[in-house]
């Protein structure tokens, strides 16, 4: 159930990160970073709840 998860994770970070590169080559640079910002805590956030949380999954 866990690797289901962070496929799931890792299929978002990569949308949030080709938005922010499309936003970065279109120089709206305060969007790309902002989107960049949001995907890394969309997917780091889980990803130590996962492995260094205390609960059963």
């Amino acid at each position: 159930m866990k690797y289901l998860i962070i496929l799931f994770l890792v299929a978002l970070f990569i949308y949030m990160f080709s938005f922010a590169r499309y936003n970065w080559a279109k120089k709206n640079r305060l969007a790309a970073i902002g989107s960049l910002i949001i995907g890394l805590a969309a997917v780091l956030l889980p990803l130590y709840i996962i492995f260094y949380g205390n609960y059963e999954l």
